[in-house]
């Protein structure tokens, strides 16, 4: 009789251990949030970097978002501006540049709505990977003013997969300018060198 009571104290115990040791931390896929106050940890330029790659997988604007200052830029190449850029200041001229509201507002349409022109949907999976170099080869931005910022130049390649099987790629190189404020990082400026 006393054999069987503790076996039946013992069998809740054991589903309540396999229930906590079902659910235990991965060290190979670390939370992005701090529990304590929900926000993204950016600590070091290559985390911000991660987090970008992250927020394409996921397909996560906020995320995204999250990775940009509030005075992003997105540079193009001289030779992509009379294709894509766009005339911000109303001059007849198209712009070699956008800022943080056009690439979220390009970055919804990627994840959630499709191409604006409605030639395509949103990819049913994005793959975006970045070869982030090791730390002696990431550069000072020389701008005056800027001198705690760090430019990162990183390989590319974005993977757009749609449920039909086909896919759109592209790769090259991007330059990130990455800026810490209060002690997080953020991409100030994301230059496209795809040519170079």
């Amino acid at each position: 009789m006393i054999t069987r009571f503790r076996l039946f104290r013992l069998i809740p115990l054991l589903a309540i251990l396999t229930v906590l040791l079902s659910s235990c931390f991965n060290p190979f896929h670390p939370n992005l949030r701090n529990n304590g106050n929900q926000t993204i940890l950016h600590d070091t330029p290559s985390a911000v970097l991660q987090t970008l790659e992250l927020s394409y997988r996921q397909k996560n604007l906020e995320l995204f978002q999250s990775c940009l200052a509030q005075d992003f830029r997105f540079e193009l190449l001289s030779a992509e501006v009379s294709i894509i850029g766009i005339d911000w200041n109303n001059d007849g001229f198209k712009d070699s540049w956008w800022g943080f509201d056009q690439e979220v507002e390009y970055h919804r349409n990627l994840f959630q709505n499709g191409s604006s022109d409605g030639s395509f949907p949103p990819p049913d999976q994005i793959f975006l990977r970045l070869q982030i170099p090791p730390q002696d080869q990431w550069e000072s931005d020389p701008q005056v003013g800027n001198e705690d910022w760090v430019v990162i130049p990183c390989l590319f390649d974005l993977q757009l997969t749609y449920a039909n099987s086909s896919s759109l790629s592209s790769n090259g190189v991007a330059r990130f300018f990455l800026k810490p404020v209060n002690n997080r990082w953020y991409i100030a400026v994301w230059r496209d060198e795809s040519n170079i």
